[in-house]
């Protein structure tokens, strides 16, 4: 049985609606098309009832993977490992409308500390995710100037470097050796900063309820891996 997918281990690796405007790519202003729609899903995420919905939080996720692209092939792993935690909560999406519905049922079961599990698939979930959102939000902080390979460091410090054991944490630092060019990866993104941020800013509730939810049922595991 595969393993809950926390990169390089040993079995792998809305509010207001936004408005898309079309630019050529590169040109002063324009908007990026991986960020757009990505700050366009996060404004829909929740039920009538406040509740995160399962569907709606698969589909933002998804659409920050050609944020992973864009960082180079070293990146492929993680981007696989966030995909296949992606696609192992929406298996159980079509029982559970509800995004922590997922994690209430394996804690009914008493499943909820198997590593094949969707709760410990959604912490690994969660984690890539601010690493992706302090990442976009450094870059498009000022003075603009600092090197993604910097950047890249800072991001993974504080969101997956506290929870990868040596083996692990070897791994990402070699694949933090090779990212592009700060100029680079910007101008993929069309140098879209102002999303950069929006990005950032939007993720983070979701993320921090997410959090909670972890934390207080007692599935926020810190065991290194």
């Amino acid at each position: 049985m595969r393993r809950c997918s926390r990169f390089f281990h040993s079995d792998a690796l809305l509010g207001p609606k936004t408005r898309i405007l079309a630019f050529a790519p590169g040109a002063p202003g324009a908007m990026s098309a991986v960020l757009a729609p990505i700050v366009a899903s996060l404004g829909a995420l929740e039920s009538a009832d406040g509740a995160i919905q399962t569907e709606p939080f698969l589909a933002a996720c998804r659409l920050v993977l050609p944020v992973f692209d864009k960082l180079g092939v070293a990146f492929a792993a993680a981007k696989s490992d966030v995909s296949g935690n992606i696609e192992r909560l929406a298996k159980r999406a079509p029982d559970h409308a509800a995004l922590f519905d997922i994690c209430r049922a394996e804690m009914a079961a008493g499943t909820q500390a198997s590593d094949a599990g969707c709760c410990k698939g959604l912490l690994w979930l969660k984690r890539f995710l601010e690493f992706a959102a302090n990442l976009l939000e450094g870059l498009a902080a000022e003075p603009r100037t600092a090197p993604l390979k910097e950047v890249a460091h800072g991001a993974y410090a504080t969101t997956l470097k506290p929870y990868h054991g040596w083996l692990a944490s070897s791994a990402f630092a070699v694949v933090l050796q090779f990212p592009p060019s700060r100029e680079a990866f910007v101008n993929s993104l069309n140098g879209d900063y102002e999303n950069m941020t929006e990005v950032a800013r939007r993720l983070r509730p979701t993320l921090e309820r997410v959090h909670k939810f972890l934390k207080e049922n007692g599935l926020h595991d810190e065991s290194k891996v």
